[in-house]
């Protein structure tokens, strides 16, 4: 079966932003940013909405610290993984003058994300969030359940307790609250960030980042 992208998906594809549909493509209000322009739920001119970071969502600095970058990720997205590498140089370079903020938003269109979404906070309440995030970028082809309960092993979690936890239905149900915040306030693809508020739309690279965080560290 072949398989024709429009030239609006092609260059969200290009620009590194993993959408959720790609059969309506209105056109991008920021073009340069990979804006979601394949999603149908959102207009051309919307911008998704700010809020304040879920409390309970893993996350890396202080809670005082003056930027906070909520990042709204996909664990089966390649370019969430390019996105992951650009927040860990967020910390490398401004340690706990910024705080990141993880939020869960698997797509559709990957058919092992949620699961993926659902082991990380599995992972999470054992406190080894982000050892499992980095792992689970490293390890894009492998989110089956056995590969997930293998990479917790590796990882040395207690494994009774990772599998009690995938098999009920708390981490899920965390999963669908994530996904329908998404949706109530237009994040249509992913990496989507936040950094105090203001949106930053697909994989941008570090200098891009900067300039607003940089912003917001002088006001």
């Amino acid at each position: 079966m072949k398989v024709f992208l429009s030239a609006g998906a092609a260059v969200a594809v290009l620009l590194g932003v993993s959408a959720l549909a790609i059969a309506s493509s209105p056109s991008p209000s920021h073009p340069d940013e990979g804006c979601n322009k394949d999603c149908p739920h959102q207009q051309a001119d919307s911008q998704p909405l700010p809020a304040t970071p879920r409390a309970e969502a893993p996350s890396l600095g202080p809670a005082d610290a003056k930027v906070t970058v909520e990042v709204w990720s996909d664990f089966q997205c390649p370019f969430c993984a390019r996105g992951a590498a650009t927040t860990k140089q967020l910390r490398e370079k401004y340690g706990d003058q910024v705080r990141l903020v993880f939020r869960q938003q698997p797509l559709p269109m990957h058919g092992q994300a949620r699961l993926a979404a659902a082991a990380s906070m599995a992972a999470h309440e054992q406190g080894r969030f982000w050892e499992f995030h980095d792992a689970l970028f490293a390890n894009q082809g492998a989110l089956d359940r056995a590969s997930l309960e293998a990479l917790a092993g590796k990882l040395n979690l207690d494994l009774e307790r990772f599998r009690r936890a995938l098999d009920s239905s708390t981490w899920n149900n965390y999963v669908e609250t994530e996904v329908a915040e998404a949706q109530r306030r237009g994040i249509s693809g992913t990496p989507t960030f936040f950094v105090n508020g203001k949106a930053i739309i697909g994989a941008q690279p570090l200098h891009v980042f900067a300039q607003t965080i940089d912003a917001e560290l002088q006001r």
